[in-house]
């Protein structure tokens, strides 16, 4: 969703809703530069555009926004911690059919929350909300600068991180007892080196057919669902 004016930018800005922010390249106003100064505070990406590229009651600025409010990191481990569950990690995710499908799965399974990454990463729109079937309404999601930094600090508290992978072991053979966090990576790329250095384990999905890989959404779920199912069954792996 695009909002645009100084009032509904600086409104979202203060809810935690914005995702990025255009701000007319010319422009000197100083209720602007505020926003500006705030939103850099607050890691929010920013462009400068040409006025005629923004709408036209925009007053020189508009901003793409979110339609849930975002939580903090340290709240999504707090709840990890107490539920004794799981959270969940995406690596650069770029198309918002694959967020919203996962999103869809992770509040099915009972997932803590989602961290995602503040940029090159597709954010909560309409359509993710809307693929998500409303799951990313009941979901707290958390965004980040560093993914890899947000894993270092998880282990501070003892949480075990399992990334899935082509290259990791046999998915059987991998602890993933809770509290835990679960990294899916992007659609092209997979996890990124700096992410995958903070995993304690990579599992990877055995499969019997020609097709190598999964969707990252299929994948996503395969690996909520043996969550849940060791969880269920009392099993641990060492």
């Amino acid at each position: 969703m695009k909002v645009g004016g100084i009032n509904s930018v600086a409104e979202a800005l203060k809810a935690g809703k914005v995702n990025k922010i255009y701000i007319d390249k010319d422009t000197k106003n100083p209720r602007i530069k505020q926003i500006e100064v705030l939103a850099r505070k607050k890691g929010i990406p920013i462009s400068y555009v040409p006025r005629s590229a923004l709408p036209k009651e925009s007053q020189g600025i508009a901003a793409d926004i979110s339609p849930i409010k975002y939580v903090e990191l340290d709240y999504l481990i707090d709840k990890c911690l107490r539920l004794g569950s799981f959270i969940l990690f995406l690596d650069s995710v770029e198309d918002p059919n694959n967020l919203g499908a996962v999103l869809r799965s992770a509040e099915f399974f009972g997932c803590s929350g989602v961290v995602i990454p503040k940029r090159r990463a597709v954010q909560v729109t309409d359509t993710v909300v809307r693929v998500s079937a409303g799951a990313a309404l009941h979901l707290d999601i958390a965004r980040v600068e560093n993914l890899a930094n947000a894993l270092k600090k998880l282990k501070m508290f003892g949480i075990t991180i399992v990334g899935a992978d082509l290259d990791g072991e046999d998915i059987d053979n991998v602890d993933m007892s809770p509290p835990l966090a679960i990294v899916i990576g992007g659609e092209d790329r997979g996890i990124s080196r700096p992410v995958k250095k903070q995993c304690d384990f990579i599992a990877k999905i055995p499969g019997k057919g020609k097709i190598e890989s999964l969707n990252l959404s299929v994948a996503a779920g395969i690996m909520m669902f043996e969550f849940n199912r060791r969880l269920k069954a009392g099993e641990v792996i060492k």
